[in-house]
C-alpha cells in the first residue's frame, strides 16, 4: 500500500474529507456548510451540534488533514485511516497500525518543555504528568488538556505555563524564571504576567492583544479552545491562528481580520477591549472590520458634534431639565459623554439635533444669535420642518428678531448673509 511516496491532489478540507471517508454523508455536508455560513459558526462545530460526528472524530479528521498537507501520508492511506479510526472510535495511531503503517513515534510531553516547567515547578508530580501523557495518546488530545480534565492543574494555570513557554521561546524570559513564575502564579492564584512583573523579570511593553485572547474577549473561541490551540501550536511550531483555522473553529476570513486588528492595537489606534468589541460586532452582523470601523468613526464624529449643541437644545427647551438630569446621570454612571447618551437613548431626536448642529455656523459668525436659534429649533420640534425650512418661517415673519434699529437695507443684507449659509432645497 501506497502510504507517504504517492501525492495525488485529493480533498484537504475537513468536511471533504469525512466524506470521502464515508464519515458523513454529501447532502449532510451541504446542510451543515449552509447553516455554518448563515450562523458563522464552524463547519466542525456545526456537524458535531448536529450529532453527526463526536469531537474524537473531528480531531481525527484535523490530524489527519494536518498529515496530508505536510506531505507526510497519501491521500487514499490517510481517507482510510480516517474511516478506520471513526467507525471503530480508535485513535489515529491505532489505525495506522491496523493498516500496516507504523507512525513515527510522538514525542513524549512529559519530556518536552510544558511537561518539564510544570514538574520543576513542584505543581504537577510525575505520576500525574505519565498519567496525563498515556491518555493523550490513547484520545488523541493534549496534555494539557488532559492534565485539566483529570484536575491536576487548573485552566488557569495551565494558561500560565503556556504563556510561560511563549515567552521562553521570545526570548523574554529566562527558564529559572519561568519556573518561579509558574511556582508563584500556582501560590497566589494568579497569572505568571502578574508573578513575573512582580520579581521584575517581565515588563509588557506597550498594549498588545495576542490574537487568541482578541478571539475569546470576542466570543469566537472558548477559553478552552483557546488554550488547547495554543498547546498544539507549540507542540507542533505553528501559529495559534493557524491551529484554530485548521481544527474549523475559525475561518480564513476571521483570523486574517484578527490580525488586522492586532496591528492596531499594537499601533495604539484601539485597545485591546475596543479592537475585541470590533471583532465581535463584525463577526456577529458578518461584515468586515473596516465596515465596523467607518460605523464607529462616523458614529464618534456624530457624537463629537453633539456634544457641542447641548446648550442650544437647552435653551431651546427641547433638552429639558429633567432630561439633563437623566443623561447628567447615565452620563457619570457609564463614564461616557452627555452626546452619546443623547444618541444611543435616543433621548432627543436625531432630525432636531442635527438642526442645531446646522445652526452653529451662523453663530460663529455672528448671523445668529442663540435665542434665534433656540426659536428655529423650537419651530423644527413644533412643526416638523426641516432646519433650512424653519429658518424661512422664523426669519420671515419675526423680523423683530432682527436688531430694532435695523433698517431695510440692512435687514436685506442680513437676510442674504444668512441664506448663503444655509443649504437651500
Amino acid at each position: 500500500m501506497e502510504i507517504v511516496k504517492e501525492r495525488r491532489a485529493g480533498p484537504k478540507r475537513i468536511g471533504e474529507l469525512l466524506v470521502a471517508a464515508n464519515v458523513i454523508r454529501p447532502e449532510v455536508l451541504m446542510e451543515a456548510l449552509q447553516i455554518a455560513k448563515k450562523s458563522t459558526t464552524p463547519l466542525g462545530r456545526v456537524l458535531m451540534s448536529i450529532g453527526e460526528i463526536s469531537e474524537s472524530d473531528l480531531q481525527v479528521a484535523i490530524e489527519v488533514q494536518s498529515l496530508l498537507r505536510e506531505g507526510v501520508i497519501a491521500n487514499d492511506f490517510g481517507i482510510k485511516a480516517l474511516n478506520l479510526a471513526c467507525k471503530s472510535k480508535i485513535p489515529l495511531e491505532e489505525a495506522f497500525r491496523r493498516l500496516g503503517w507504523q507512525p513515527p513515534q510522538r514525542e513524549s510531553m512529559s519530556s518536552n518543555e510544558l511537561g518539564e516547567l510544570l514538574q520543576a515547578a513542584g505543581v504537577v508530580t510525575s505520576e500525574r504528568m505519565e498519567e496525563a501523557v498515556r491518555q493523550s495518546h490513547e484520545n488523541n488530545l493534549p496534555v494539557g488538556r488532559c492534565l485539566v480534565l483529570n484536575r491536576a492543574v487548573s485552566p488557569a494555570l495551565l494558561a500560565s505555563a503556556l504563556t510561560a513557554q511563549v515567552l521562553l521561546r521570545d526570548g523574554k524570559i529566562s527558564r529559572e524564571q519561568a519556573v518561579e513564575g509558574l511556582r508563584s502564579a500556582s501560590r497566589k492564584q494568579q497569572t505568571i504576567e502578574e508573578s513575573l512583573q512582580q520579581v521584575g523579570a517581565y515588563k509588557p511593553g506597550k498594549e498588545s492583544v495576542r490574537v487568541g485572547d482578541l478571539l475569546t474577549s470576542a466570543g469566537i473561541v472558548t477559553e478552552g479552545d483557546k488554550i488547547t490551540a495554543v498547546e498544539v501550536g507549540l507542540e507542533s511550531h505553528r501559529q495559534i491562528g493557524d491551529v484554530l483555522v485548521q481544527s474549523g473553529m475559525i475561518s480564513n476570513t476571521t483570523l486574517e481580520e484578527s490580525l488586522k486588528l492586532q496591528d492596531l492595537v499594537a499601533q495604539g489606534h484601539l485597545t485591546a477591549a475596543q479592537a475585541a468589541e470590533i471583532l465581535r460586532t463584525a463577526h456577529t452582523q458578518g461584515v468586515t472590520v473596516r465596515a465596523v470601523l467607518e460605523e464607529k468613526l462616523a458614529r464618534k464624529e456624530q457624537i463629537d458634534k453633539t456634544n457641542t449643541v447641548v446648550e442650544f437644545l437647552q435653551l431651546s427647551g427641547i433638552l429639558t431639565e429633567n432630561d439633563m438630569i437623566k443623561a447628567k446621570n447615565l452620563s457619570q454612571q457609564l463614564s461616557v459623554s452627555l452626546g452619546e447618551v443623547l444618541i444611543s437613548t435616543q433621548m432627543v431626536d436625531q432630525r432636531l439635533i442635527d438642526a442645531a448642529i446646522q445652526s452653529q455656523d451662523l453663530v460663529k459668525d455672528e448671523i445668529l444669535r442663540p435665542e434665534q436659534v433656540a426659536r428655529v429649533l423650537q419651530m423644527c420640534a413644533r412643526t416638523g420642518l426641516e432646519f433650512h425650512e424653519a429658518l424661512k418661517q422664523v426669519a420671515w415673519d419675526t423680523p423683530d428678531q432682527v436688531a430694532d434699529d435695523a433698517s431695510a437695507k440692512q435687514k436685506s443684507s442680513w437676510m442674504l448673509k444668512l441664506w448663503s449659509k444655509v443649504k437651500k432645497d
